[in-house]
């Protein structure tokens, strides 16, 4: 049994370990690890989920298999942050997180040793964290911070076997595991081998191509709902396998979507027949489509000329952040109120028109003059060059599809 970490300990330690531990950026780890172990292609876009009858935001780990990873890390974070806060062990309703998103890993065909490295990842980077941070002056971290740890991956070895092993032995697994090796295999251009042969054979799915990539999500469905939909795909030829509440894989050209298009929640992106060299990108822009479809309320069909703005800013991410910088930045700086960035986005939404934009607000029309007075001044933009007002609506649109985030896709 290891020492818990509240033995011995004063408040100058505790109010030092509690701000080390809350400057910890574990949104940007969990992304990094996730990267660095990924092999299936995912969108920029941050999803900020959708609700299912019954439950509350989607979690992080239900999209994509990096996504799935970045899930387990975030939650390993809270339990090694809550136990060392703490000082107790996690119970099983603590851990129960852990184990849901080890399930999710394994559903998403990853190996355990990959979850256990994601596990062991996040271990290391809380000790670094705590360590080269250092007690306050005068200070010493007890000798039990520096062993939760490596306890907690006693504790994660357990829950993530266990995990692994309960969703293996769920009769639905064996398909959508076959199917998401062979999809990430193929979108990966590894070599085919024979297991990959006998995966597309049992499947009944032509390797040979060519291949259409696609992106499904069901408005409101739970991940038996995508469960479901993938074994239908499949059942009709398709490649498919669940990446929590989506469905992504490949078809034929020519596959018909008609009988799948009649459940009116389905929201569908699909592209035409794709290269080896280009399935990687256009799986990953799909899932971007689905993004800013699911948040626009779309359901059917989409194609990418609905957001035909929004994805090529997504494709050009450094330079959507500098149009960001350079219309936004000095706003942001200088009105911490966000009033005149609000200004500047009623005014992209109608156009740039002053009177609609004024009713819109509401605002006086002498308000939003003044208002925009200020705008100019400190961006240096002229609102009535239609150039200027192009780089305006840029910076406005690629803020409200990113909310604010710095984006990033996987090497």
């Amino acid at each position: 049994m290891y020492a818990t970490p509240r033995a011995g300990i004063g408040p100058a330690v505790a109010g030092r370990l509690r701000g080390v531990l809350q400057d910890l950026d574990s949104t940007a780890l969990a992304r990094q690890l996730a990267r660095d172990l990924s092999d299936t292609p995912v969108g920029r876009i941050p999803d900020q989920g959708s609700r299912a009858p019954g439950q509350g935001s989607r979690a992080p780990g239900q999209g994509s298999r990096a996504e799935a990873l970045e899930h387990l890390v975030r939650s390993s974070l809270e339990v090694l942050r809550n136990w060392l806060l703490s000082g107790a062990e996690p119970g099983g309703d603590v851990l129960s997180d852990l184990y849901e998103a080890a399930r999710e890993a394994a559903r998403h065909d990853l190996a355990v040793a990959d979850a256990i490295r994601a596990c062991c990842g996040a271990a290391r980077a809380v000790r670094s964290v705590v360590t080269e941070a250092g007690p306050p002056e005068g200070g010493a971290w007890p000798p039990p911070h520096l062993e939760v740890p490596w306890a907690f991956l006693d504790v994660a070895l357990t829950t993530v076997t266990r995990a692994f092993a309960d969703q293996r032995d769920l009769p639905s697994a064996d398909g959508d595991s076959r199917a998401a090796t062979l999809f990430a295999r193929i979108c990966a251009r590894s070599a085919t081998t024979v297991e990959d042969l006998d995966r597309a054979e049992r499947l009944g799915f032509e390797l040979a191509g060519p291949h259409c990539p696609f992106v499904a999500v069901i408005d409101g469905g739970s991940a038996a709902a995508h469960a479901g939909l993938a074994a239908r795909l499949r059942s009709a030829g398709a490649l498919a396998c669940t990446q929590g509440h989506r469905v992504a894989g490949l078809t034929v050209p020519g596959f018909d979507w008609t009988a799948f298009l009649t459940d009116s929640a389905l929201l569908l992106a699909a592209e035409s027949a794709t290269d080896a060299a280009g399935l990687a990108e256009a799986v990953g822009n799909l899932h971007d489509l689905v993004t800013l479809a699911g948040r626009a309320g779309r359901r059917g069909r989409v194609r990418p000329d609905d957001f035909l703005t929004e994805l090529m800013l997504t494709n050009s991410p450094r330079l959507a952040e500098d149009i960001v910088r350079r219309v936004l930045g000095r706003l942001d700086a200088e009105d911490p109120s966000g009033t005149l960035s609000q200004t500047l986005r009623c005014l992209a939404a109608h156009g740039f028109n002053r009177t609609a934009a004024a009713a819109a607000l509401p605002a006086h029309r002498n308000t939003l003059l003044y208002r925009i007075n200020r705008i100019e001044k400190l961006t240096g933009l002229d609102l009535d060059r239609h150039a200027h007002r192009e780089l305006a609506r840029l910076a406005v649109v690629w803020r409200d599809t990113t909310g604010g985030d710095t984006l990033a896709r996987p090497e």
